[in-house]
């Protein structure tokens, strides 16, 4: 299998360090699809396709910095195999469609909060929405992009946003989640 990402990919170091990360985080990645999907087959797929899905946006991973990587390499693999499991039960996903007149939130609100806090309240996120902002604004993937990665729509990754905005200015007006 290995071969067949590596030949995706354009320069010799880039093969490098994708093997390395392939030998690297293959069993963690099946460890937590096994323990979504319950099924080696499926696990094996969801491996596979979290590893295409790696290939493909391999430019974009070259970026982020080397201790963030497991987490990005989490969110991934933890998507995809949800994403199998969904097909497996045939469920569909109820997408919200985004309507024009709907306010965006306003930005300038989260400038003047404390880091730290804001750090605090985004980790008592739900995973969806943690997912989302990570990628969206601190490797600063396009929303579609991570729909691609996600394996979603546009339109869901735009309301996952905007409903992780929405929970985060609540939060904070309330002086956090959990503190």
């Amino acid at each position: 299998m290995l071969y067949i990402y590596l030949s995706t990919l354009d320069t010799d170091e880039e093969k490098d360090y994708f093997e390395e990360l392939y030998l690297k985080y293959r069993q963690k990645m099946y460890g937590i699809a096994y323990s979504i999907l319950h099924n080696e087959q499926d696990s094996e797929d969801a491996v596979h396709q979290a590893f295409l899905k790696m290939a493909d946006n391999f430019s974009k991973i070259l970026k982020i910095p080397r201790q963030e990587l497991p987490a990005y390499i989490v969110i991934i693999i933890r998507n995809t195999s949800i994403n199998i499991y969904n097909k497996n039960k045939k469920r569909s996903e109820h997408i919200v469609e985004l309507r024009d007149d709907q306010p965006a939130l306003d930005i300038d609100f989260f400038e003047n909060i404390d880091y730290e806090q804001l750090t605090k309240v985004i980790s008592q996120l739900p995973d969806n929405y943690k997912d989302v902002l990570y990628l969206r604004y601190v490797n600063d993937f396009s929303c579609k992009e991570i729909a691609k990665m996600l394996d979603i729509s546009v339109d869901s990754v735009y309301k996952r946003i905007e409903r992780a905005k929405s929970s985060l200015k609540e939060a904070l007006e309330e002086g956090g989640f959990n503190e």
